[in-house]
């Protein structure tokens, strides 16, 4: 069976909170892929990562990958899992001001959505020191 769920931990206010990512719909999935794609015509000698994805996004495209990505997200409660947003509202309210928390959740849907996508040189996460990795902060 295909794996759409994944856990992953990310500090928020300096507490492990645990955040379920959700592979995206066909749709989202291939809005990235479409920005990945013109990434990678753009640097046709280089292995681009995914930090120069995120780097070339307009103002638009980052706005609609960033939402699609939080869409599909959900954090960890002791109730069960609450989505982060839905559509355009944020159902967990506690990281919408979190720029630093978004952005690791948003790389690490990014990544795991376009994983075994680019098994040919392409899609590479770039590596970090330990404090800054998105699955490790």
């Amino acid at each position: 069976m295909r794996t759409i769920d994944k856990t992953i931990t990310v500090k928020v206010d300096d507490h492990p909170v645990d955040f379920r990512l959700r592979k995206p719909d066909a749709f989202s999935g291939v809005e990235i892929l479409r920005l990945l794609m013109r990434l990678q015509d753009q640097k046709q000698d280089e292995n681009p990562t995914v930090y120069d994805l995120v780097l070339s996004f307009t103002e638009e495209e980052m706005r609609s990958v960033m939402k699609s990505c939080l869409n599909h997200t959900y954090v960890m409660l002791p109730a069960g899992p609450n989505p982060v947003m839905t559509g355009d509202e944020w159902a967990y309210p506690e990281i919408s001001h979190d720029m630093s928390v978004c952005m690791k959740l948003m790389l690490e849907e990014i990544t795991w959505t376009l994983e075994g996508f680019f098994v040919a040189g392409g899609l590479k996460s770039q590596p970090a020191s330990p404090d800054t990795s998105p699955s490790n902060a």
